[in-house]
């Protein structure tokens, strides 16, 4: 490939053509995106010279066998196979973010894992040395060998051109050693993809890469470069993702509205990340804290003060300016959960009321208590120039501005207006930050607050609880018609229903058309997962299981292929499987003895505990016998949120008791109950409601605290923020619930005795009810099943695991609209009407092709059968038929797909949430009780559906390995061919 900069043009040769193949294209504007390749130390036996390959410096076939680099899916496989034929010790040369990435790679591969890293601590680009030793320390703990100060000699091969060895001198070591091993990964790094720019004589970055100004223009006014080539104002690369679409954005800006009209000058090198499970993470304020390696201590006018804490193997370094009012950076190693925060301060000008030493060692500022809230008194704890959406780097200000401004004043049309919540949707969950932010504008608007739970509701869910629990209303029907709005609700406001319905009566969740309002969760009794499939989590009272319980569970584990994990919570689960296989699975469970743990449900999760007084020469009380009663008492009770439980036989705490929603740790004289604490994203320490109790006086005032809960908080609130929120906080707790101060006890008591007397394992009832188990065929018109993932597996660690599932979205227009279904398309059985459930869908198998087909029977006649295509967009899980159906209040009738929630219009299959989302839809009748659908001839739309998938891979850069035959797998072959031979051909391909 070649530039000619005065023709403006561009030639090229396709691999393997010759001059068939050679052709050229002109261009008004170039853009070189040729990202970089990996750098390879010039070390004896690292390369074979004779197969050096200049126009591809890292060619796998210019290396010998067992050296790989650390790059690409193909890197990646290469890797597999090495492991799979039988490599059991590895080197990696690199202790970077990437190296470090690789060991984790091989060290999962179960193979013997070596890190060399010539700098003295791992890390040196972005830690310091006493941040380096701490991680250092963290990785050896894993069993990983960590050499630094190395010096690579050279590789040693076999006779055959195998590696054998590594041959390096250690640290203060006199003579080499050889490091012996089966293969050696190099991620030492990279280096621009340069060549094509400078063979056609743009001017180069002083240490490479293609020179380019604010607007991204090289030194010729028709060529531009972005990524990893592009060298900004000649002196840096950026090796990183994020840079790279800031860069595309400002390029895109340039090319449509004319250079200078956007400039990008940098993009923060701030980061934060887990490595070999570490938290790690490095920020600064501008790119001179690590271009100037102001952590280091040398730069006069930055102070820093750094905390080690060798028991919990943390390490805290924060630099400050001169007169300590500035935040310049710091490192974090083992607790990053202040990155955030310390990062956004690390941009302002001054420290926000706090000071250096509260910062680094974790104290609140002087006279925090007496200061007023930064956040202005909206609850979110944030400043205006704090970040409230991480997803879109949106700032509450700007969602703010949004709502006032834009007259945004429901979630919704926030989403629309500023994107806030279309990321990973935490910050507008009815307990994150933007609802809070938007409920205090509007009442410094003056307007009303929309406080009901969707349109179809203007309750609050502590309102609406209160009317199902007077009106002993009992299916969603019933309570539409008493106080909802339009003929069906939807899918913020059926879950809701489901929960309040399940908390007061406890009745099976898939009977009497519950089913069809619950999350996918609790409709089939499992969590699914992003694949599709179901884990299998058996309840573990107290973490109490006998051998052969254990032994059933592995048998039932291991005959259906599944992946089996002892979960964070000390139970024993199972993952992968499929939906029609769950009642089978289910009843081998529950004849083993097993019930449901309701891991799928905002339940109690489980009751943790230590071996207490039985086993432990420490225990004061039998922690496992007052956790398994703790567990066969409150087991099946739906709240708001999960809730979970811990029982410590001592002051020890072993159980982790006071960071959970109920926790109880025994006293010579009974138990200390504490409650409202958690883990997770923001751990809360539990507080103290009662001292020395008895095991009576444990279960009553558990049963009031829980029922008091799960009567007033909001959805999906956890105990810690609902007490934050309580009027009084814990001491109006405690007269609520020791003293009785409400007069409520008997009452809450009773309730939980009605949801006790109605506990029934879900599992059990589906394994032997013929009814229920029909709710899991996995298609309406035939018993036949298929594999619906259609995705990888390997082996690792001895189990089987999806092969990094990340499908590609498709994005853009649907292949198919039932408005244009030419007349040559045939009707074919869907499955019997009578078979469909109210107000959900069921899928359709047809040839190798999924349909989803929805019965609504509330709305007009030309909607009651509704299709579309079963596979989603958003990361391909053929899953559609399973989400949740509803109607906004302009009548455009909804579905929410099960794993990520994403909207779409039912009628017409556009994408609500995200219009580059969208289904195929289909026409549909009943004739004699019989559902059909008119589609397309198998072949073709399996093709047609094929071919789309293997653009989607084409275009984000990835594989797609169809497995299967016929002509579909055959299109799709082809598609990835040209592909990749346009991909080979095209060395400018971007590679972030």
């Amino acid at each position: 490939m070649a530039i000619d900069r005065e023709a403006r043009s561009v030639s090229y040769t396709m691999l393997g053509k010759g001059e068939e193949g050679s052709s050229s294209v002109s261009y008004d504007v170039l853009v070189l995106a040729t990202g970089s390749f990996c750098f390879v130390p010039p070390v004896p036996g690292m390369t074979l010279p004779e197969k050096k390959n200049v126009h591809w410096p890292d060619d796998p076939a210019s290396r010998p066998e067992g050296v790989f680099v650390y790059r690409t899916i193909e890197d990646l496989e290469g890797l597999l196979t090495a492991a799979k034929a039988g490599a059991t010790r590895a080197v990696v040369i690199g202790g970077g973010l990437l190296g470090l990435e690789a060991a984790k790679a091989v060290y999962d591969l179960k193979m013997e894992s070596h890190v060399l890293e010539m700098a003295p601590y791992l890390m040196p680009t972005q830690l310091n040395e006493p941040a380096g030793t701490v991680l250092t320390q963290k990785i050896q703990a894993l069993g990983i060998s960590v050499h630094v100060g190395v010096q690579i000699k050279e590789i040693v091969h076999t006779e055959d051109g195998k590696v054998r060895g590594i041959r390096i001198l250690e640290k203060g070591a006199d003579e080499p050693v050889l490091l012996e091993c089966d293969l050696v990964v190099v991620s030492c790094g990279v280096r621009p993809r340069d060549s094509l720019a400078g063979n056609c004589g743009l001017e180069l970055g002083a240490r490479g890469g293609v020179k380019v100004d604010a607007s991204l223009r090289s030194s010729d006014e028709h060529i531009y470069a972005i990524g990893e080539v592009a060298a900004i104002g000649g002196t840096f690369c950026y090796g990183l993702w994020g840079p790279g679409v800031e860069q595309a954005e400002a390029l895109v800006k340039n090319l449509v509205d004319g250079p200078g009209s956007m400039e990008y000058t940098s993009s923060d090198l701030s980061t934060k990340l887990k490595l070999l499970g570490v938290e790690v993470a490095s920020f600064g304020r501008t790119a001179d804290f690590w271009f100037k390696r102001q952590f280091d201590g040398k730069d006069p006018e930055v102070k820093s003060l750094e905390c080690r804490d060798e028991v919990s193997g943390t390490y805290r370094r924060l630099c400050f300016s001169a007169d300590g009012s500035k935040l310049m950076g710091g490192i974090l190693i083992g607790d990053a959960k202040d990155y955030s925060k310390l990062l956004q301060l690390s941009k302002k000008a001054d420290l926000g009321g706090n000071d250096a030493a509260g910062l680094t060692y974790g104290r609140p500022p002087p006279g925090a208590a007496n200061q007023e809230a930064v956040d202005g008194g909206d609850g979110t704890g944030l400043a205006d120039d704090d970040l409230i959406c991480s997803c879109l780097a949106l700032t509450k200000a700007t969602v703010r501005k949004t709502i006032i401004e834009l007259e945004a004043h429901t979630i919704p049309q926030i989403k629309k207006c500023c994107k806030a919540g279309t990321g990973c949707g935490g910050c507008v969950a009815p307990v994150g930050e933007v609802p809070k932010l938007l409920a205090h504008t509007l009442k410094k608007l003056g307007k009303a607050e929309a406080s009901g739970i969707c349109t179809h509701f203007v309750y609050s869910r502590r309102e609406l609880f209160d009317i199902v629990k007077v009106k002993e209303l009992k299916s969603f029907d019933d309570i539409m018609a008493a106080v909802g709005k339009g003929a069906d609700g939807c899918e913020l406001c059926k879950p809701v229903v489901a929960s309040i319905l399940s908390s007061l009566w406890n009745d099976h969740a898939l009977k009497g058309g519950l089913d069809q309002i619950q999350d996918t969760n609790d409709r089939f009794l499992g969590n699914i997962q992003k694949t599709g499939t179901y884990s299998i989590i058996p309840r573990c009272a107290g973490g109490d299981m006998s051998p052969d319980t254990m032994i059933a569970f592995a048998t039932t584990a291991k005959k259906y292929g599944l992946w089996t994990k002892i979960t964070g919570a000390q139970r024993l689960g199972m993952y992968g499987a499929p939906l029609h296989q769950l009642p089978d699975i289910f009843k081998e469970l529950v004849d083993a003895g097993m019930e449901t743990g309701q891991a799928y449900g905002k339940a109690l999760r489980t009751v943790k505990s230590c071996v207490g007084s039985s086993w432990c020469r420490y225990g004061q009380q039998d922690s496992v016998t007052m956790a398994v009663s703790l567990e066969d008492r409150y087991k099946g009770l739906r709240a708001p949120h999960k809730f979970k439980m811990g029982v410590s036989g001592c002051l020890r705490e072993c159980a982790e008791a006071q960071g959970k929603d109920v926790g109880l740790i025994a006293t010579q004289a009974g138990y200390n109950l504490y409650v409202c604490g958690n883990g997770g994203v923001k751990p809360v320490h539990a507080k103290l409601l009662a001292n020395d109790c008895s095991e009576e006086e444990c279960f009553k005032y558990i049963d009031r605290f829980l029922m008091f809960y799960i009567s007033t908080a909001k959805h999906l609130q956890r105990t810690s923020p609902w007490l934050a929120e309580l009027e009084g906080g814990i001491e109006y707790l405690k007269k609520v619930v020791i003293n009785d101060g409400l007069g409520l006890g008997a009452e809450l008591e009773a309730m939980m005795q009605r949801n006790r007397m109605n506990f029934h394992c879900e599992w059990k009832e589906v394994a032997y009810d013929d009814e229920l188990r029909k709710k899991f065929q996995q298609f309406a018109n035939t018993t036949e099943t298929r594999d619906s993932e259609q995705i990888e597996y390997i082996d690792a660690r001895g189990q089987r695991h999806p092969a990094n599932y990340s499908p590609p979205d498709i994005l853009g227009p649907a292949l198919y609209n039932k408005t244009e279904a030419p007349v040559d398309w045939e009707w074919i059985f869907a499955g019997e009407a009578a078979e469909f459930p109210h107000n959900g869908g069921l899928a359709v198998k047809h040839g190798s092709q999924e349909l989803a087909v929805f019965y609504l029977p509330a709305q007009s006649s030309s909607d009651h059968w509704l299709a579309t295509q079963n596979l989603c967009p958003h990361k391909q899980a053929r899953s559609i038929s399973r989400g949740l159906t509803g109607e906004l209040a302009s009548g455009v009738l909804t579905l929410a797909d099960p794993v990520y929630k994403t909207t779409y219009d039912l009628r017409s299959g556009a994408g609500i949430g995200n219009p580059n989302f969208n289904l195929s839809t289909f026409q549909t009748k009943v004739e004699d009780g019989r559902v059909l659908v008119k589609v397309p001839p198998k072949e073709e739309m399996e093709e047609a559906f094929e071919l789309q998938i293997s653009q989607a891979y084409s275009a984000a850069g990835k594989e797609y390995k169809k497995r299967g035959h016929g002509a579909a797998a055959k299109a799709a072959a082809a598609t990835n061919g040209v592909a990749n031979g346009a991909a080979a051909a095209a060395t400018n391909k971007i590679e972030w």
